[in-house]
């Protein structure tokens, strides 16, 4: 690992996201240091993921570059990233009351918080544990065989600036109505793979399997440690014990190349890996945001943007968002009896829906 390297995916992998994302937090109105920054650092890897499936899959299927690609995401990206800069000059005009809501807010934190003492021990035993995690699949080597095709599809894409032309196997000229070929049309997460490696100038299969790795858990770990504040009531020394439990799961838990520990630990540079490890609990979160009835209307397009985000990743996110937006959909009706809402989540799942249709019948 050189430091420039090291500089690059910060930036492309945290202070980006954050960025981008601070255009929700502010959106949102969320208050407290730690939840914005998590917050920010979650929403905005969605964002990014969900742009660069709106514009790669039809740039895919019209056969353009891969430098054409990167130029359109990089300037959509521009949008966000600019209603960031203006909401935070608007932001710095009501100075006053925010710091006045954050020092509430931190408040509100630090109460019935229990030992702090335990607090602390817990809280520096599971960053201890979540480092570990991502340090070692990014120093040690893990081959899957999933990997051959992926990498393959990378390096072909950052060497012929092209994507998806080559077959990995054979080098022959790809159609696009067989076989795997039309799943990688509609989740084109090694084109986003690809992207990244061509603005950092890092190969893919070291992108893939030294950097990923630690950058993604640590991703996963932000949106569990948020989950986590939801679940145990924002009391820090039950949501440090949290993601100690999380974390003693996915180190033990490896009895298949199916269970989520697998994913999260050894294959998270593959899309399906984030679909299971990121955007689905990101769904789940987002639903129950949506569920509460104080619910801010800006957490409704975010579930539009999750459910896009899971469709670039993996024919999983294509299924599985679909069927589980439509499950809550229900389950909201029934709660609530507001049909506007219920169509609110439900067009959220218009984009996997859209994308399962043109698999099954294109």
């Amino acid at each position: 690992m050189s430091f420039r390297d090291i500089l690059f995916m910060s930036i492309l992998f945290v202070l980006l996201p954050m960025w981008i994302g601070y255009f929700w937090v502010v959106c949102l109105k969320l208050r407290g240091t730690v939840s914005r920054l998590l917050h920010a650092w979650v929403l905005g890897f969605a964002t990014m993921l969900a742009v660069a499936q709106v514009l790669l899959v039809p740039l895919v299927a019209l056969h353009q570059s891969l430098t054409t690609a990167l130029m359109c995401w990089e300037a959509v990206l521009t949008l966000p990233a600019a209603g960031s800069f203006f909401a935070l000059l608007v932001q710095w005009r009501e100075s006053a009351q925010t710091e006045a809501a954050d020092k509430r807010m931190r408040r509100s934190e630090t109460a019935g918080q229990g030992n702090r003492v335990w607090t602390v021990i817990f809280g520096v035993l599971a960053a201890i544990l979540i480092l570990m995690q991502a340090y070692i699949p990014a120093r040690y080597e893990h081959r899957d065989d999933d990997d051959s095709r992926f990498v393959s599809e990378e390096v072909s894409a950052v060497v012929h600036d092209t994507m998806y032309w080559d077959d990995p196997i054979g080098s022959d000229q790809l159609y696009w109505n067989t076989g795997e070929v039309k799943k990688d049309l509609t989740s084109p997460w090694a084109m986003y793979i690809a992207m990244c490696s061509r603005i950092s100038d890092i190969p893919p299969a070291v992108l893939s399997h030294t950097y990923l790795p630690f950058f993604l858990i640590l991703l996963c770990y932000a949106l569990y440690l948020l989950i986590g504040r939801v679940l145990c009531s924002e009391n820090w020394e039950k949501i440090f014990l949290f993601l100690i439990f999380l974390s003693v799961l996915h180190l033990w838990g490896y009895t298949s190349t199916h269970t989520l520990a697998s994913m999260l630990l050894l294959r998270i540079w593959q899309g399906k890996a984030v679909c299971a490890s990121f955007l689905l609990p990101l769904l789940f979160y987002l639903m129950y945001q949506v569920m509460n009835r104080r619910c801010r209307r800006g957490w409704y397009p975010l579930l539009h943007v999750a459910g896009t985000g899971a469709c670039l990743l993996s024919g999983i996110g294509i299924v599985t968002g679909p069927v589980v937006l439509f499950l809550y959909g229900i389950v909201d009706f029934i709660y609530y009896r507001r049909w506007k809402k219920t169509l609110v989540i439900w067009s959220a799942a218009l984009p996997g829906a859209v994308c399962l249709a043109y698999y099954l019948f294109g």
